[in-house]
């Protein structure tokens, strides 16, 4: 019998010499995983010691494994338990592979272990109460795995900790009140589990030496604790994405190390705490989508911040002057407020502003001209406001510039001529406001731009030549205008253009020649316009076509019997000089609206409403 197992153990391990113990383990290691970018090759088993073998570590006095550190390697198999034969194994990292099956309990044969990294596998089952064995271990990250159930009892053994890390997983139970007693710890972060609703222990403000504190979308409910206020080492605090009530607690202006609060998606109510002055370090603040009211505390604008995001609230009054003086500020989201009065003047001329947003709010005056003065600003957001003036002309030449909106305020005058041609902007919005003069030739130097949104305007001229560069287009609306001329021939090389509506303008002319490029086109409205001839054939070719409105036009002549190809939802051909519609019925059609006929100008839409012959819903357009 021993004599077998002799044979089984010599099968195990390759019939060389010259393995050390340890190495053999890690050669067995090997053997038992999944290596298809081969990360493990150079693990050779006709070394003397794996010293030198990548990822593998040795104590340079003893020779003996010290630390296995093996991160994106494209491993795949069970966890390798021979790992803990290594009797001074302290580090042990298998982040980000596809370690899967339970961590079987038998880990805590890895006494000596310190740091423990497996996060990022596909690890199932409960957490093991054995971890709770290894008396040394200060490190551990199990996150982003499908880790199971309660945290354990047992880990409240675990009072060496400094790290502990339990990221998206499945743990459904509750954060229990004993990791207040983990005096050491540094970093705690429980995020993205579905734990049972509960409220945040008060006892995690025992912990004084926390410099990280991430409690986000866990099921929280109730109050914020008063005593997080105790935290004076915390740098970031994030207890967002919650069911959170209340107020803001006044303690949390003791934090004096904080340098982040998230805060947002919970239901917070009341004002901002007085205090917050104290928060020197503080760079970064985010109560979005909560319901705090009253006004922008000074003292807080005062603040050198980063970021600072208080949108979807219920804050009034106006924005504090002082928020003009940060030097670091570059991101500003206010949007869905109740915020009044003027932004103040000079704002962007201290800050390297990258998103300015402070849409649906009751914004008034000017916009500032200095807001892209350092020459970052990338998002410029200001929808649904009642900002007057005119565009600043320094913000043509912002080139940073990626997303305007500027839509439904009081703007006017002419848009400056260098804002229609910058180059990394793929979203203009100008609509429901009272700008003039013409769309700028400038507009083909704006290569990305993807949304061109100039609708109730009092935009005149052509549309410029130059609006066929415009390759990335897919969505293009200046309807309600007073433009005049034909279709540039050039809008026919929009390839990508999914919604076109020019409807109510005084755009003449005939429709150019190759409109079936038009082949992701979803929407044509051009509708009351003075355009004439005939409607092309190739319409009938735009496959995804589904809203087609050329109504109160001049066209003349036949309805294209190619029409009836398309799959449409909404037809309306009224008020033109059209006639033999008749011929589009000839045979049953797959299109929704597979009948029309045209009477006095009026069109008459009709649907099958069954399979049976010739029974219609008709509804007349005008």
């Amino acid at each position: 019998m021993l004599l077998l197992f002799f044979f089984i153990l010599l099968s195990a391990v390759p019939p060389t010499l010259s393995l050390n113990q340890e190495a053999t383990y890690l050669h067995s290691v090997k053997l038992s995983l999944s290596d298809p970018d081969s990360s493990l090759a150079a693990w050779d088993d006709r070394d003397d010691s794996p010293c030198a073998w990548p990822g593998v570590n040795c104590d340079p006095a003893s020779g003996s494994v010290t630390s296995v550190d093996l991160p994106n390697a494209n491993l795949a198999g069970p966890f390798p338990l021979l790992l803990c034969c290594l009797p001074n194994l302290t580090f042990l990292s298998l982040y980000n592979n596809s370690i899967n099956s339970l961590l079987p309990s038998g880990v805590s044969a890895c006494h000596s272990l310190i740091h423990l990294d497996l996060a990022e596998n596909y690890i199932t089952g409960n957490l093991p109460a054995s971890l709770a064995n290894l008396p040394n271990l200060a490190y551990l990250d199990l996150s982003y795995n499908n880790f199971s159930g309660n945290i354990p009892a047992s880990f409240g053994r675990l009072q060496r900790l400094k790290v502990l890390s339990l990221v998206d997983n499945l743990l459904n139970g509750t954060i229990p009140r004993f990791l207040g007693n983990f005096s050491m710890l540094t970093t705690l972060n429980l995020s993205y589990n579905p734990f049972t609703p509960g409220r945040i222990p008060p006892e995690l403000g025992n912990l004084t030496n926390l410099e990280v504190l991430w409690l986000t979308e866990c099921n929280l409910i109730g109050e914020i604790p008063e005593s997080l206020g105790r935290l004076k080492r915390l740098t970031d605090l994030d207890l967002a994405i919650n069911y959170l009530e209340g107020p803001v607690p006044s303690s949390l202006t003791e934090l004096e190390s904080v340098v982040q609060i998230e805060l947002y998606n919970n239901f917070l109510t009341g004002q901002l705490p007085p205090g917050l002055s104290k928060l020197t370090a503080l760079r970064l603040l985010d109560t979005s989508t909560n319901q705090l009211s009253g006004s922008i505390p000074d003292e807080l604008t005062r603040l050198p911040f980063e970021s600072l995001r208080l949108y979807e609230n219920q804050f009034s009054g106006e924005l504090p002057a002082s928020i003009a003086d940060s030097p670091n500020l570059y991101d500003l989201c206010l949007f869905k407020n109740q915020l009044t009065d003027e932004l103040p003047k000079i704002f962007g001329q201290n800050a390297p502003l990258r998103k300015v947003d402070v849409a649906f709010n009751n914004f008034s005056g000017e916009i500032p001209v200095s807001l892209c003065a350092k020459g970052q600003l990338e998002e410029l957001l200001m929808i649904q406001n009642s900002f007057s003036g005119s565009i600043p002309e320094p913000l043509g030449g912002c080139r940073s510039l990626t997303r305007v909106r500027l839509g439904n305020n009081k703007l006017s005058s002419e848009v400056p001529s260098s804002l229609w041609g910058l180059p990394q902007v793929y979203l203009l919005e100008l609509v429901d406001n009272k700008f003039s003069g013409p769309i700028g030739e400038e507009i083909a130097s704006a290569s990305a731009l993807y949304v061109l949104r100039l609708s109730r305007n009092e935009f005149t001229g052509s549309l410029p030549e130059g609006i066929g560069s415009l390759v990335s287009l897919s969505d293009f609306s200046a309807s309600e205008n007073k433009l005049t001329g034909s279709l540039p021939e050039s809008i026919v090389n929009l390839g990508q253009l999914g919604r076109l509506h020019l409807h109510h303008n005084e755009l003449s002319g005939e429709l150019p020649n190759g409109i079936q490029q038009w082949k992701k086109l979803n929407e044509l409205n051009l509708a009351n316009n003075r355009l004439s001839g005939s409607i092309p054939g190739e319409i009938g070719s735009l496959s995804v076509l589904n809203c087609l409105d050329l109504s109160g036009n001049w066209f003349s002549g036949k309805v294209p019997i190619e029409l009836q190809n398309l799959k449409l939802s909404q037809l309306n051909l009224s008020y033109s000089s059209l006639y033999e519609a008749h011929s589009l019925c000839s045979s049953p059609s797959t299109t929704e609206f597979s009948y029309f006929f045209l009477y006095k100008h009026v069109c008459i839409l009709c649907s099958f409403t069954s399979c049976q012959f010739f029974r219609f819903q008709c509804s007349r357009v005008k």
